[in-house]
């Protein structure tokens, strides 16, 4: 990764020194998940969307439009390996608690430091963990109170976890095998081609705050910090229009304004609005 697109980035999150710790990795994350929206909306208006990492980082950091999985995550990705981390790039199947068969459409990083393994995911909308997860069974509490784990099974699968009340919510699972960019490509193609991918069926952006979590699920916006979840209908598009720009940042254009406003909030009854994860099928 060239040293300017670095230099870029890091500039756009406010941090000015060489990211070298734990610790900075860390903060990176956070700054990430905070100033990038995770989103569909492209994927909506069925943009071209290439894994160049030029454009890549012209559509997340200079434009502010944003990504998901397979943006965010690489772009995370190239920056810590060129910041003189060991990383890998690592293929998932998304689950969301289901004994189901589905493709591998998730990627995600593993990063070793001094010896351990941590799980470094900053595309998965508002389940994204704030903090890289260590690998092992003690639960990594990220800075809203989320507890996720990263469970080993003997068949070398692993699962990313969230821990409520003790009780595990399994998000994907994924192996340690070897992935080149090729096979990135075609979970990415799947992910905002398929007509029955989620991305292309529904409105999603999310954002991770120091104190707050942001998620619309088309016409279903919700606030959820420490205090609790606050749950917010849009009711009218000069409403999604303010919180688009106001509460995540995001650049949107009259026409494509109305476009979701009438497809993914007027035209959605209730029982379309079931609960959705900010990711995948």
């Amino acid at each position: 990764m060239p040293t300017d697109m670095i230099s870029d980035y890091l500039t756009c999150l406010k941090i000015n020194d060489p990211v070298t710790t734990m610790y900075d990795v860390q903060l990176l994350i956070k700054r990430h998940i905070a100033a990038f929206a995770f989103t569909s909306i492209p994927v909506l208006f069925k943009e071209e969307l290439s894994l160049d990492l030029a454009q890549i980082i012209n559509k997340i950091v200079t434009e502010r439009r944003g990504g998901y999985c397979f943006e965010h995550n690489k772009l995370m990705y190239e920056v810590l390996k060129a910041s003189g981390f060991e990383v890998k790039a690592l293929f998932g199947r998304v689950l969301l608690n289901r004994d189901i068969t589905v493709p591998k459409t998730h990627r995600v990083t593993l990063l070793t430091y001094e010896g351990e393994r941590y799980l470094v995911d900053v595309g998965f909308g508002y389940d994204s963990p704030s903090m890289p997860i260590k690998f092992g069974s003690i639960p990594t509490t990220t800075h809203l109170g989320k507890n996720y784990r990263v469970k080993a099974y003997e068949d070398g699968r692993y699962e990313l976890q969230i821990l409520a009340d003790e009780k595990p919510f399994t998000l994907y699972s994924f192996d340690l095998h070897d992935y080149n960019e090729a096979d990135f490509e075609v979970g990415h193609f799947y992910s905002h081609k398929h007509p029955k991918a989620i991305f292309v069926n529904n409105l999603v952006i999310s954002k991770i705050l120091e104190d707050e979590i942001r998620t619309l699920v088309n016409g279903d916006y919700r606030k959820i910090s420490s205090s609790g979840e606050m749950a917010i209908s849009i009711d009218s598009q000069e409403h999604l229009k303010s919180v688009l720009e106001s509460d995540f940042d995001y650049p949107i254009k009259v026409d494509e304004l109305k476009s979701l406003y009438e497809r993914f909030v007027i035209n959605r009854s209730l029982d379309d609005k079931k609960p959705i994860k900010d990711d995948k099928e």
